[in-house]
């Protein structure tokens, strides 16, 4: 039976403190430079210049300040960047951000797994989540496991995206190591735009949009399909994205209503055992290997699929209430249905039935009497239906099986949120933020095969911030925050937290202890540098957390698990970004970013970290180290998280002229503990490092650009992903090292016609 968790009030020393300042900012961003305000004049000897950076205040946004004095930091990815990419997407316009890292669970480029702080921002259920997703202030984080589907999120309708690092307490549940607002376009004068893409692996997309505006009404309408073989067996990929908005302005009003589909077929192909990439022993059933082992698939049966259908709609309106007060106000419906399956070696496959049904609106009002002081405040509402059908299939191993349903659970969750927020400049060079928001999650949890299993889960908390910035002259800042972040127990991990009966993740659940929220408490501090042709940032940050939630494996069954909270955890690190114009007269840009993490454990647990420390060697029975059991090592203070590399570095040179671009990008990740060596032992070795670079080039001619793109020139032999395993299909079923092959070389050609009338 599940228990009641109530911890709104275990830090009300923090809470008082931060009541005495309601201050904050939910650090938004500026629109792309055609929209926003201009840069400083250029000199006269200058063709290139940066644009300046301003943010926008609130839940919903509002006002608009710059980025200056903002006391977090704030990486802004322009829509005119992300679609001049090949295959525009949120995950392919966040590479090359400072302190961020990828890696790729399944193989599928659709899901790779992205690491913010040393926090996970993932679409694999399971992986505790530490990043807030909003499209259009709308949560995106699904309410199963608060994973992320960012490929759900249509490339082609965004107008830019908004990374904020750092808790803020505007953002609520989930923001531990900050938050990603997607902000979608709007319609603009009459156009048509159109993209025809080809290239490796039988991949071709096609896009198509459209926009109009008719005196105070505008509309947009894009669309998109994907599909690819895949470089692997197994692999292939199919998407199919809609996107509409229409919206109206008026003297005093504005407001939209949009609506998004989108409906995948993804397969992912999954970590090999080294000893086959190495050339090893095959099993008989793989009779006739590919030339390069690592397109190989490891179970051998219809591998691994996941197919997302989502309807998304969602609407907002602006009024403005006076002369300094603005009421702002959205409401959503989001629908998706996921269905999930597992081929399974040692037990049945598994199929996983997820409908979601959300429904939800913020109501914000903002008081900004002068251009010195921005006030919000606001409500929320959320409610997640969510139903889970998991059923086991006949496979190989159980030929003879009858399909069955083994779990079926439903819930009504609901989430109540109130926050205030305030920015004033109170000095001409000095500005303060904070922030302060109360959160309520009712989870009550119905199991329909075994109503004993049925249960009611509470979460209460208070999460907010305050921060300082400091202008001097000749364009330089410094800052300083606080933030204290929380993150509520979700159906998939409060269900799933029994080390006496661990879950097939995600295919098994049942009723288990109480799991607590997890509380961050987030110090962070910068220095910004801002010219007319350079920009650069250096911040350094710490967060300590509190009953950080952590996946655990069990040993004999790696496939299964369960969740538990660890007492403390930390992530330290610095990071930092610069870009530069160098000349005056050349329209070269040059962009650079690097970050130093450090995710750690502080507190000693028994988690996954199978059979590192197994010491059966040499077949003493008097021995009491030879046991064939596997006995996992103690986390220890101080031991790494698995899957985050301590140093990483990306550079982008882009050369513009005219008619023609080059643009040049590479990024260098460093070496990584294995999922399963949390006790950070290395008997089996870490994942490599690597460096990958890729080039595109583009070429107008009138209304078309055409654009060639290669990903990965060198070549590189990397790993995306590594794990620690049984090989079940080996001669001997040893422990070694499963790794996801990178992505290799792939060459990408298109041509984008953009239409004026």
């Amino acid at each position: 039976m599940q228990l009641i968790s109530l911890t709104a009030f275990r830090s009300l020393g923090t809470v008082t403190g931060m009541i005495a300042l309601l201050l904050s900012v939910s650090v938004s961003a500026p629109v792309p430079l055609a929209a926003q305000d201009r840069a400083p004049q250029v000199p006269a000897d200058s063709v290139v210049a940066l644009p300046e950076l301003r943010v926008e205040i609130g839940r919903l946004r509002t006002g608009s300040v710059p980025v200056a004095e903002v006391p977090f930091p704030v990486n802004i990815i322009s829509g005119s960047d992300i679609r001049g990419t090949t295959g525009p997407s949120v995950a392919r316009a966040l590479t090359g951000s400072a302190g961020l890292s990828f890696t790729n669970q399944t193989g599928s480029p659709s899901q790779p797994d992205i690491r913010l702080r040393g926090f996970a921002l993932s679409p694999i259920v399971g992986v505790p989540q530490g990043v807030s997703v909003f499209v259009d202030g709308v949560r995106v984080n699904e309410a199963d496991a608060s994973q992320v589907h960012l490929s759900l999120i249509p490339g082609t309708a965004i107008d830019h995206i908004e990374l904020i690092r750092g808790s803020t307490g505007a953002f609520g549940k989930n923001s531990l190591a900050g938050a990603l607002n997607v902000v979608t376009l709007r319609g603009e004068e009459r156009s048509v735009e159109m993209v025809l893409e080809g290239g490796s692996f039988e991949t071709l997309k096609a896009t198509a949009r459209g926009s109009e505006s008719l005196g105070s009404f505008d509309g947009i309408v894009t669309g998109s399909y994907d599909r690819s073989s895949g470089w692997r067996q197994l692999s292939s990929t199919e998407e199919i994205s809609l996107f509409a908005k229409i919206g109206g302005r008026g003297e005093r009003t504005d407001g939209w209503l949009s609506y998004s589909f989108a409906s995948h077929h993804l397969e992912g192909a999954g970590p090999l055992p080294e000893s086959w990439l190495d050339g090893g022993p095959l099993p008989p059933d793989i009779s006739d290997p590919p030339d390069d082992r690592r397109e190989l698939q490891y179970t051998g049966g219809s591998g691994d699929m996941f197919r997302p259908v989502l309807h998304f709609l969602s609407g907002r309106i602006e009024r403005e209430l006076g002369d300094a007060w603005t009421l702002q106000a959205n409401a959503y419906g989001r629908l998706v249905d996921f269905r999930q399956s597992n081929d399974n070696i040692t037990e049945p496959d598994a199929l996983g039935l997820t409908n979601i049904r959300t429904v939800g609106s913020t109501a914000q009002v903002s008081y900004e009497p002068t251009g010195r002081l921005i006030t919000t405040a606001g409500v929320e509402w959320t409610r997640n239906d969510v139903e889970i059908e998991i059923r086991e299939l006949p496979n190989r191993t159980f030929p003879s099986l009858t399909p069955a349903t083994t779990e079926r659970l439903q819930t009504d969750e609901n989430n109540f949120g109130a926050f205030g927020e305030t920015w004033w400049n109170f000095r001409p060079t000095m500005s303060l933020h904070g922030s302060l928001r109360f959160d309520y999650v009712d989870l009550p949890v119905e199991d329909l095969l075994d109503p004993s299993g049925s249960g009611q889960n509470e979460f209460a908390q208070f999460s907010g911030g305050i921060g300082l910035s400091k202008s001097f002259d000749a364009g330089w800042n410094v800052f300083a925050s606080y933030g204290r972040g929380f993150r509520a127990p979700v159906i998939l991990e409060v269900m799933c937290a029994d080390p006496d009966d661990p879950c097939q993740l995600p295919f098994e659940l049942g009723p288990d202890p109480p799991l607590l929220p997890v509380v961050s408490d987030t110090w962070q501090a910068g220095l910004r540098m801002t010219k007319i042709r350079s920009q650069a940032e250096v911040t350094v940050y710490l967060s300590n957390v509190h009953d950080d939630i952590f996946n655990v494996t069990d040993l004999e069954t790696p496939t299964r698990g369960f969740f538990t909270n660890l007492d403390r955890t930390r992530r330290a690190g610095v990071e930092a970004s610069l870009s530069l114009v160098p000349f005056s007269s050349i329209p070269l840009t040059v962009r650079t970013a690097a970050g130093w993490t450090r995710a750690t454990f502080e507190s000693e647990a028994t988690l996954s970290a199978p059979f590192l420390d197994d010491d059966d060697d040499d077949d003493d029975t008097e021995d009491p180290a030879d046991d064939d059991e596997p006995t996992p090592p103690q986390v220890e203070l101080g031991d790494r998280f698995p899957m985050v590399p301590s140093l990483t570095a990306n550079l982008g040179l882009r050369y513009e002229l005219s008619q023609t671009s080059f643009e040049l990008t590479g990024a260098w990740v460093g070496g990584q503990f294995l999922v399963g060596d949390e006790g950070n032992d290395a008997e089996l070795g870490n994942l490599d490092g690597y460096v990958l670079l890729n080039a595109s080039l583009e070429k107008s001619f009138r209304a078309a650009v055409f654009y060639l793109h290669v990903t990965n020139f060198l070549g590189t032999n990397y790993q995306a992903f590594g794990i620690v395993s049984r090989n079940l299909r080996g001669p001997t079923e040893a422990v070694e090292r499963f790794l996801t092959p990178g992505h290799p070389a792939e060459l990408t050609a298109g041509i984008r016609v953009h239409l004026q009338p």
